[in-house]
């Protein structure tokens, strides 16, 4: 293409007609006008009044344009708003699954405290006095988290997942007295019961939900499932 026609130039005489500003160039309008009016010979308004028109038709159209390009990038930015925010909830997802609760602490894996869980309670096996009883009992009812922790002998840890219920798992609650109540709970590892002793000077917690099954550790027979014995040398749970 010459440079004469990157210009608009007006070369013919009946090109140079259309030069209304007289630059010696046709701009956008001007030429717009010239292929418009071909073949036409029924204009009835002036040639600046045309081009005059076709300037404004013109600017409507660059406008337009641009409320265009605005919108696309709000489009853009509504799209990297949702992304970020799904990257947001899957990053949420991935640091709970590398958390874990420890005496009321929210810890990480490597055991670097995040944070405090008001939530959830985590007690020690087996006898526990009064107030931490009777607190386990209505956190379990309050449907909070309340996990139990037995330290044996041997040093071995185990670890009791007791509240909130799974799902189709039920509880029985008795506060006839209010002041030593009790709960018999449904956990996936069978019942636990969690209850006063006698003269209600101490809590305690039994039932199948809390003894070790083959290959766990046990301090005693009794820290066993049935049918299982604690075997004296390994310190651990095995059949009779």
């Amino acid at each position: 293409m010459t440079e004469q026609q990157q210009l608009h130039i007006p070369v013919s005489r009946e090109s140079k007609k259309w030069d209304i500003d007289g630059d010696g160039v046709l701009d956008d309008a001007e030429l717009a006008l010239k292929n418009m009016a071909a073949g036409n010979d029924d204009l009835d308004l002036t040639l600046t009044q045309i081009h005059s028109l076709m300037k404004e038709h013109l600017q409507t159209q660059k406008s337009l344009w641009k409320f265009k390009k605005i919108a696309a990038s709000f489009f853009v930015i509504i799209i990297v708003l949702a992304l970020s925010n799904l990257a947001t909830s899957f990053a949420a997802a991935y640091l709970s699954k590398d958390t874990v609760a420890s005496g009321g602490d929210l810890k990480n894996m490597e055991g670097d405290t995040l944070g405090m869980q008001a939530t959830s309670e985590v007690f020690d096996f087996q006898e526990l006095d009064f107030e931490h009883g009777k607190t386990m009992v209505e956190e379990c009812m309050a449907d909070r988290i309340v996990h139990m922790r037995r330290v044996f002998e041997s040093g071995r840890i185990s670890h009791y997942a007791l509240c909130p219920l799974p799902t189709g798992h039920k509880a029985a609650y008795d506060f006839s007295n209010p002041d030593l109540p009790t709960a018999n709970i449904e956990t996936l590892s069978g019942p636990v019961i969690i209850a006063p002793n006698s003269d209600g000077s101490f809590y305690t917690v039994s039932g199948t939900g809390v003894t070790s099954d083959v290959g766990f550790p046990c301090d005693e027979t009794d820290d066993c499932d049935p049918n299982l014995v604690c075997d004296a040398k390994t310190k651990y749970c095995a059949a009779a």
